[in-house]
């Protein structure tokens, strides 16, 4: 067996024995088991710890049937080990068996990472990325059948414009407080921008914007009519002790067949499924009441997305206004001097421009030759003449700026962090890549643009580049 299919296997039979919070004796003795029929080394199952769900769902689909047959049998053992088979552990199981038996391309897994949001509930959302307006009418014909069916089973459905409708239904005035009372500052022009923004809020856009920019997966961005389900979360450790514990959320999408009541029937099958794995079901009755505002779970985390004051509507956007000398993230100016500014493209360029994927650490970890070291110095000094009132006539040697270039690197990351959340800072801020190499930005090129006299136009088509070899 190849060595990325034993870690797929480890990564996969430790997020089934971790996904009801419990683990029994008989799963460790199975999993030590397992560990030594397939001859997983402590290495792989250190690595196994580094991958998505995904990931591994995609080792082991590419596996021959009967190896497949097996590990899959494998799984079931696990989750029935302590003799029940709960919520998670089902959907494990269930999301595994329909990507395995998928002939029609019908299924697909995503793994994100994405600090913040609830993982520990069960949702089933609609989402698309162009609307559709036969499916949109027959969820709402059907809407209250699709939501108790899935209500039974304890998982919330998700439908973008009831959520809106339910916004819409509330007292104005009560709403806008609610926001107020999120955003102490926020001007009285902004706080009706805002309010506008979430009684009028598309599926589209959440699908497109939210999902999207939030996972930073373009998968959501051209994706038809679909049922999106949240199925588990897999734990990554800390590298350093510095840093946080993070967690991949998985997303299974059920693609919708053209035909009528596509969604229900869809819902039904997933459910009639579900019912074969899960040996202690809990239903859950649906309870009626008067609106109110649900500052939890999944309301919780599209209210936050949408009521981000200082996002301006400039969601996960980069501008560098170069006629200004100032650059935009989220719509708002991040103030960094000229320098700084400069370095922080600098890092773009090489991210985006260059097939180093990122600014080399000259003299550190990486050998570089005199012409390379020439080349980066011309870069560096043609970027830093863009935002100078008076250009710098000649050069400097990149080795000459380097060791600036850490210390802008530093007060840069403290001028972001003022400015973007927890959740997102580290795709806008200079990383360092894993084996220390080099510095990169991590946010996609799409999302960077230059403003410059003829208008806006993205990062990576600036004529400048191509100048710069």
């Amino acid at each position: 067996m190849r060595h990325h299919q034993k870690i797929a296997i480890a990564r996969l039979i430790s997020d089934l024995i971790k996904s009801d919070d419990v683990i029994c004796k008989e799963e460790i003795s199975l999993y030590n088991q397992i560990i030594s029929s397939f001859d997983i080394s402590q290495d792989e199952l250190y690595e196994a710890q580094f991958i998505s769900q995904a990931e591994a769902v995609g080792y082991i689909k590419h596996m021959i049937p009967a190896e497949q047959k097996k590990i899959y049998s494998i799984l079931q053992q696990a989750a029935y080990a302590d003799n029940s088979c709960v919520a998670r552990e089902a959907l494990l199981l269930q999301t595994l068996s329909l990507l395995l038996n998928d002939t029609r391309d019908k299924y697909y897994l995503l793994s994100v990472l994405m600090k913040g949001w609830q993982h520990q509930e069960k949702y089933v959302v609609y989402i698309e990325s162009d609307y559709m307006p036969a499916i949109n009418e027959e969820i709402m014909q059907q809407y209250e059948m699709i939501a108790n069916l899935l209500h039974l089973w304890k998982f919330e459905f998700i439908y973008i414009p009831k959520v809106c409708q339910s916004l819409r239904e509330m007292d104005r005035g009560y709403l806008c407080d609610i926001i107020r009372y999120m955003n102490p500052r926020l001007s009285n022009e902004m706080l009706n921008t805002l309010y506008d923004r979430l009684i009028n809020f598309t599926t589209e856009s959440f699908t497109r914007d939210y999902l999207a920019n939030s996972s930073h997966q373009n998968h959501f961005y051209d994706i038809e009519p679909s049922l999106l389900i949240n199925v588990g979360k897999s734990h990554v450790p800390a590298s350093v002790a510095t840093q946080q514990d993070t967690y991949f959320i998985n997303f299974l999408t059920i693609r919708l067949d053209d035909e009528p009541n596509s969604v229900l029937n869809e819902v039904r099958k997933f459910l009639d499924e579900y019912e074969t794995f899960i040996t202690e079901p809990e239903y859950h009755r649906p309870k009626r009441g008067k609106t109110l505002f649900h500052y939890h779970g999944f309301y919780k985390q599209l209210f936050d997305f949408l009521a981000r004051h200082h996002t301006n509507g400039e969601e996960n956007r980069i501008l560098i206004d170069l006629p200004a000398r100032r650059i935009w993230m989220r719509g708002v100016e991040v103030q960094m001097s000229a320098t700084q500014l400069a370095t922080y493209v600098f890092i773009m360029h090489q991210t985006f421009c260059t097939h180093h994927g990122g600014l080399v650490k000259a003299g550190q970890h990486y050998p570089l030759s005199e012409k390379d070291v020439q080349r980066l110095g011309n870069t560096y000094h043609a970027i830093c003449n863009l935002f100078r009132e008076t250009p710098i006539a000649e050069a400097r040697s990149y080795l000459e700026d380097v060791q600036n270039i850490r210390g802008y690197i530093a007060r840069i990351r403290t001028a972001i962090a003022h400015h973007i959340d927890d959740q997102d800072v580290n795709f806008y801020t200079p990383q360092d890549t894993t084996d220390k190499s080099r510095y990169y930005i991590a946010i996609e090129s799409t999302k960077i643009f230059m403003h410059t006299a003829s208008g806006d136009m993205m990062f990576v088509d600036y004529p400048l580049w191509k100048t710069l070899k």
